[in-house]
């Protein structure tokens, strides 16, 4: 017994020199004699290292399988959605009712149309729109038909201001006094306009039996909201009509070009979208007709519907028609044909014959006289202005 106990001690201070001598240690899982390694925290021979990195890469791909936790972050800023619309009286700006911060579009919609025709009018919706901002509405003193406009924007002052250039296109320059407006409250989303019939509201004018446009068409769109391709080139403009499809250009930046509308091509006017509004269209060349012998045929009819801003000879303007100085579009440098105050053309919708052009209406500004005519189809590729009549 004495000799295995003085046996262990030997073994004991034999490994303890071992150790101390050559680096040696135990496995700290298997207890086997093996050579440290550097890291002095991962002492283990090489069975037991297999062993731990098998049950390393087990682990990790456990933890693999446990999608993230996502955190979704609330702007406390940012409340529900709100909506707002006007509704006024299309024929009499007079009337016009709001409403603001509804929960839902309709309910909105229909407000501003209940308030409208609490006031005596006949009403529809001309603008509605969600998130914060305001619309401002002008219009000029007492019952003045079409001479109103509206504006859009996310202060009160911004939609003024659009509102009062809208109206001063309608009232000849008269000051638009009567100012009303509203606003969503604020945290109520981004502002965005939802429906806008700024293009559907325009002055018309009686003669005989027909009710025309008071001014020349001025949209980008077709009847079912598709957009007309806008030309900003000459080139652009030869190659959509080479290719017969419909364009359209505003000329607005020229001198006295600023409220004559928009020039089309003819194959946006024969396009089957259509173009103007619901009720209304393009003349035919027997509305012209009509027109012009209602006026006393060609001769009178050029003084009687020409607006007073002419070159030459001024118009009369006597039946409210105010057909203005505003030329086709030949090709080249982006110019009408002539310059501001000689000649006028609007479209007809009445082709000649197969794979020609449409017959047009003219206003020319001669010396001694102004005269009103039915003009021959141009080439295919003319770019002219339309005055919508009423179906």
């Amino acid at each position: 017994m004495k000799r295995f106990f003085l046996l262990l001690i030997s073994s004991v201070v034999f490994i303890a020199e071992l150790q101390a001598q050559h680096n040696f240690s135990e496995c700290s899982t298997c207890r086997f004699m093996i050579k440290k390694t550097t890291c002095a925290n991962k002492i283990a021979c090489a069975e037991c290292d297999k062993i731990r990195a098998a049950e390393f890469e087990a682990k990790q791909a456990e933890d693999k399988k446990i999608p993230p936790k996502v955190i979704v972050k609330t702007d406390a800023s940012v409340g529900t959605k709100k909506y707002g619309a006007l509704a006024i009286d299309r024929t009499n700006g007079y009337y016009y009712g709001w409403s603001y911060d509804y929960t839902s579009l309709a309910e909105a919609e229909q407000k501003a149309i209940d308030e409208c025709n609490k006031k005596g009018g006949n009403c529809s919706v001309v603008l509605s729109y969600s998130g914060t901002g305001c619309a401002a509405y002008r219009t000029i003193d007492g019952n003045v038909g079409t001479a109103f406009g509206w504006g859009l924007a996310k202060t009160k002052e911004e939609a003024d201001a659009i509102a009062t250039k809208e109206c001063l296109k309608r009232s000849n320059g008269t000051n638009p006094a009567n100012f009303v407006w509203s606003c969503n409250a604020a945290n109520t989303g981004v502002l965005k306009e939802i429906y806008n019939a700024k293009e559907e509201i325009f002055q018309t004018v009686k003669i005989g039996k027909q009710v025309w446009a008071a001014e020349n068409l001025n949209t980008l769109k077709f009847k079912n909201n598709d957009p007309i391709t806008v030309v900003k080139t000459d080139k652009e403009w030869e190659k959509l009509c080479i290719e017969k499809k419909p364009a359209c250009m505003d000329l607005s930046n020229l001198p006295g070009q600023a409220d004559c509308g928009i020039i089309y091509n003819l194959y946006a006017v024969t396009d089957s979208r259509g173009l103007g509004f619901n009720g209304w269209q393009i003349p035919t060349k027997d509305d012209w007709e009509q027109l012009i012998s209602y006026v006393g045929g060609e001769r009178q009819s050029g003084a009687e519907l020409a607006s007073k801003d002419w070159l030459f000879s001024n118009g009369k303007n006597s039946l409210g028609f105010n057909g203005r100085p505003c030329d086709s579009y030949s090709g080249g440098n982006m110019q009408p044909s002539y310059e501001y105050g000689i000649s006028g053309k609007w479209w007809s919708r009445t082709q000649e014959e197969e794979g020609s052009s449409n017959f047009r209406f003219g206003i020319r500004s001669y010396t001694s006289y102004i005269i009103g005519e039915i003009l021959n189809p141009p080439y295919l590729c003319f770019g002219t202005y339309i005055r919508l009549i009423k179906d």
